[in-house]
Formats: structure tokens, C-alpha cells, sequence
């Protein structure tokens, strides 16, 4: 809502001014409110502006039109950026592709609390929205309930999982605009009782809720690098996401979870299928796999380090 903006940016000089920031730093894309706010507070006040970006450079833009806002507008903005932090490096590829310095770019990675995502965490959270007397695998997927998550997907994709797997259970964490539309679809596929729809759980009951699935599955059509696969990484879930942007950074095929091509049901019925039926042994080695790559590449303790000596790092105001 830009009718918002004024305030935004009135609330956002006085809370500079109070407290002598020296540094301002947006998060998201190109045209949240936040990030033109901090940029217009960068141009009034003359502090280093930071942005760390999430995801595609711009919103509901595709083809030849995304490529002409690419070289125009989101060029020019990205120019006016004193250092650009990339949660992936198809991200920064994507920065360089539109010619801004590489000095300016730094990828880092979402992290995850691996503290509070902790693998040893035991949980029946679940199995209460389980109707069924036998034990089944839970699949989970976390996340906003929009087009560019997939779910869609997911859910067509069901059908088809349960006439060769039907020991299963999936469960959909998230709310949006598609909400209704997809328990709609569960309806008229008549997956009612292999799908439970979640409404958004407190952050400290997160962990509860990862420890007590087998597998998380993220069919998304365009991802930054998402903070849920760094929390399923620590809690060492098995992983089904898509090949799209920074996702293959973390997952590797076959080695720590199982790709899928975006918006292809067929692939992702196939790699659930196979997440679905792992032996024990390879379920373990899998899992532990992922905990010690969260741990050792994805945890806060390691990136914060990163972001700090980023500011630290006083930049060559020839870079601007």
C-alpha cells in the first residue's frame, strides 16, 4: 500500500535522527515500501544504504517486459546501492547480468538458529490431524499460499502419490490468497483425508512442527534462497524442492534431497515418491547429512560474522 509511504518515510527520519544510524539497510525486493523509504533516507541524510535481496528483482514481471525493466529502472536503483547482500548466487548472477559492480555484491545466505532448530528434538505435534490408526509419513510444506510457492502443484500432484504410496500425510503451513482455492482443489480431487491446511505457528513451536514430519517439500516457481530450507536442513528432514534460483545451492540430487523441475507435477510426483519409500539407512544419511550442512554453512552463528564485516567494511565511495 503506497498510501502508506509518506508515514513510512517520516517514522523512518525521525528513528535516523534519534539514534545517529549510520547505516541503513533494507530487506526484500525493489519496491517494498522499506526499500524506498531506506533509499530515499540514504539520498536526505547521506548514509550508506545496504539492501540484502530475497528474491527476483522485481514483482509479476516476465519476459520481455521483465527484461526491459531489468536494464532501466532496477538498474538505475541498484546503481544508487552502496553494497548489495544476495541470498543466493543466481541472484547476484542475475545483479551482474544487468552490469552492476561486483564489488558491491556479497552473497549470503538465510540462516537458521540451529539452536532452536535443534534435530534432537523429538515431537508428536502431528499426529493429532492424523485420522488414521497406523503410523504414516508426513510430508510438510511451509510457506505463503500465493502462486509463487507452487503448492498447486503439490496438490495435484497427490493423487497420483497415494495410488503408489498412501501410507502419507500432508501437511500445508501458510496462509494467502490462494487459501481457499486450494482446499477447493483438495475437495474436488477428493484428497480431503491425506491433506491438513495449518494456520501459522509461533516461531518457538517451529521446531516442534519440522521434528515431527519426515519430509519437507518446496515446489515453488521462483525462490530467493528460502528460510525454510535452512530450517528443514537443521532439523534434518528429508527435502523435494524445486531447481529453481538458489535452491540447488543447498540441495544436491540424490546426495542431501531430490530436485524437481517448477510447475511440473509429473516430476514432483516421481521424487516424492522416491523420498517416500528411502530405506533406513539412507533416510539417516541423508538426514545427517543435511544437519551438518546447516550447521556448518547455514547457521546464524556463521552468517552474522558475514553481515557484520560487510558493514564494517567501509566501501570505496568510488564504487557509487
Amino acid at each position: 500500500n503506497f498510501g502508506i509511504m509518506p508515514k513510512a518515510i517520516f517514522k523512518l527520519t525521525k528513528i535516523i535522527k534519534k539514534h545517529r544510524i549510520q547505516i541503513i539497510h533494507a530487506q526484500g525486493r525493489l519496491f517494498p515500501i522499506s526499500f524506498i523509504s531506506a533509499l530515499l533516507n540514504k539520498l536526505i541524510f547521506k548514509r550508506p544504504f545496504y539492501i540484502t535481496v530475497q528474491g527476483r528483482l522485481e514483482i509479476g514481471l516476465t519476459g520481455v517486459i521483465e527484461n526491459i525493466f531489468d536494464i532501466t529502472i532496477t538498474k538505475y536503483l541498484y546503481q544508487k546501492i552502496n553494497k548489495i547482500i544476495c541470498v543466493s548466487n543466481s541472484l547476484k548472477e542475475r545483479l551482474l547480468s544487468i552490469n552492476i559492480n561486483p564489488k558491491k555484491i556479497k552473497v549470503i545466505p538465510n540462516g537458521v538458529d540451529t539452536f532452536l532448530f535443534n534435530p534432537k528434538i523429538s515431537s508428536n505435534f502431528l499426529d493429532s490431524y492424523v485420522n488414521k490408526k497406523e503410523s504414516v509419513k508426513k510430508v510438510i510444506f511451509v510457506g505463503r499460499l500465493d502462486p509463487q510457492k507452487g503448492v498447486e502443484f503439490l496438490i495435484k500432484a497427490i493423487p497420483y502419490i497415494i495410488k503408489e504410496y498412501n501410507k502419507v500425510h500432508f501437511f500445508i503451513l501458510g496462509n494467502g490468497n490462494l487459501e481457499i482455492k486450494l482446499k477447493n482443489l483438495t475437495k474436488t480431487l477428493k484428497i480431503q483425508s491425506y491433506v491438513s491446511f495449518l494456520n501459522m505457528i509461533p516461531l518457538d513451536k517451529m521446531p516442534e512442527f519440522y521434528a515431527s514430519a519426515d519430509i519437507f517439500c518446496l515446489p515453488s516457481l521462483h525462490e530467493g534462497f528460502p528460510l525454510s530450507i535452512s530450517e528443514a536442513l537443521s532439523m534434518g528432514l528429508i527435502i523435494v524442492a524445486s531447481t529453481t534460483e538458489g535452491i540447488p545451492e543447498a540441495i544436491t540430487e540424490n546426495e542431501n534431497g531430490f530436485l524437481v523441475k517448477p510447475g511440473d507435477v509429473n516430476s514432483l510426483v516421481n521424487k516424492l515418491i522416491k523420498a517416500l519409500n528411502l530405506n533406513v539407512e539412507k533416510n539417516r544419511e541423508i538426514s545427517n547429512r543435511n544437519i551438518n550442512l546447516a550447521k556448518n554453512k547455514y547457521s546464524w552463528e556463521i552468517l552474522v560474522k558475514q553481515i557484520e564485516d560487510v558493514y564494517y567494511d567501509r566501501l570505496d565511495k568510488n564504487i557509487i
